[in-house]
């Protein structure tokens, strides 16, 4: 694969991953309980589990697939495999939407007044909120074992893969970004709050569906 083959693929998978309501409403409540620091730990661990499963990702793919057929047919299978996952998770939001909104609601609120304050804990907590996200998790899969395709030295590919996660953790740095460059706007509203948490799973669910699309899209397309 191409470079430009890859941007072309990958860049609308790399926006709709960095795409996570959780984490950033997480990561802001970080930033404005204990601060800069105690968003960075946070944000540590989250990026921690992108790298720990990217690297691998790119480099099993790279190394197994030598030959460009071989490696595009099976980047192609990864990505149909990926994008079932992704498809098969937002048909079971939305039945679970339809039976449990409001224990729903319920849940998001406790998940975020339960966030500790400790390094440790926040760096876990950071970790943990992102191996838990089947949203980002399988596009951000899709993209990595894609680099792992690409025909271009060892430092381009880990460059890329560099662009790719910092990309996908947005949500959880630019809290702390917002807060360093600007920390009196960089408080959310209640009601600026209340309405994302509200949408939250409606755009887990776009997410998802529209991640799977643009996948098979690329699998059909060839």
């Amino acid at each position: 694969m191409t470079l430009a083959t890859f941007l072309a693929h990958s860049l609308p998978l790399v926006l709709i991953a960095a795409v996570s309501p959780v984490l950033f409403l997480n990561a802001s409540r970080v930033v404005e309980a204990a601060g800069i620091s105690a968003g960075l730990f946070f944000g540590g661990g989250a990026v921690l589990c992108l790298v720990a499963l990217g690297i691998p990702t790119m480099g099993l793919m790279g190394a197994a697939t030598s030959q460009r057929i071989a490696a595009d047919l099976a980047s192609r299978t990864v990505d149909l495999a990926l994008a079932l996952v992704l498809v098969a998770y937002g048909a079971w939001q939305v039945v679970r939407s339809r039976r449990h909104r409001t224990a729903a609601g319920a849940s998001r609120e406790t998940k975020d007044d339960a966030l500790p304050t400790a390094g440790r804990a926040l760096f876990a907590t950071g970790l943990l909120g992102m191996l838990t996200n089947f949203t980002t998790l399988p596009l951000y899969l899709s993209v990595a074992q894609r680099i792992g395709t690409v025909v271009a030295p060892w430092w381009t590919r880990a460059l890329l893969l560099l662009l790719v996660v910092v990309v996908v953790a947005t949500p959880v740095w630019l809290p702390v970004g917002l807060r360093a460059v600007a920390p009196e706007h960089s408080r959310l509203r209640p009601e600026t709050r209340r309405r994302i948490q509200t949408a939250t799973q409606r755009i887990s669910i776009g997410a998802c569906f529209l991640g799977g699309a643009v996948i098979i899209w690329h699998v059909l397309k060839g």
